[in-house]
């Protein structure tokens, strides 16, 4: 009796998985891209650099962008649409400021993570890498 009720149960399970992808094929979901997806900039002076990185829908649903932040305060990300339809694309221009780090010294190699949360549900939280050597400029 014990041993059905525990295949039931694992049956019950299988069939919730198999439905919930089913589901998602069925009614689509957005999924964030974005190009590229690391950045060494080599060389950067004091001064800072500007980037403009791509950020697409490859899903079937609009994509929506809930937040997007800086792991220092020496960078900010700015995305110029926070709705992206499907097969659109917008962009994120990040500036990178090194006079503004914090308990770092300002020259030498720096990395960086900018940080995209959206309604991406395989992907909520999208990391992009950025990595420059600060040298005197």
């Amino acid at each position: 009796m014990k041993r059905s009720f525990t295949a039931l149960a694992a049956a019950f399970i299988v069939l919730l998985a198999a439905f919930g992808v089913y589901s998602l094929v069925l009614k689509g979901a957005p999924r964030i891209e974005v190009t590229p997806a690391f950045k060494d900039l080599g060389d950067v002076t004091e001064e800072g650099f500007n980037y403009t990185f791509t950020v697409s829908n490859r899903g079937t649903k609009e994509l929506v962008i809930d937040r997007v932040s800086t792991s220092c305060g020496c960078t900010l990300a700015t995305i110029e649409s926070e709705l992206i339809l499907p097969d659109a694309s917008t962009d994120l221009l990040v500036t990178f400021n090194p006079k503004l780090m914090v308990d770092e010294e300002i020259r030498g190699k720096v990395s960086r993570i900018i940080f995209i949360r959206s309604n991406d549900p395989e992907n909520p939280e999208l990391e992009i890498k950025i990595t420059a050597n600060v040298v005197e400029g």
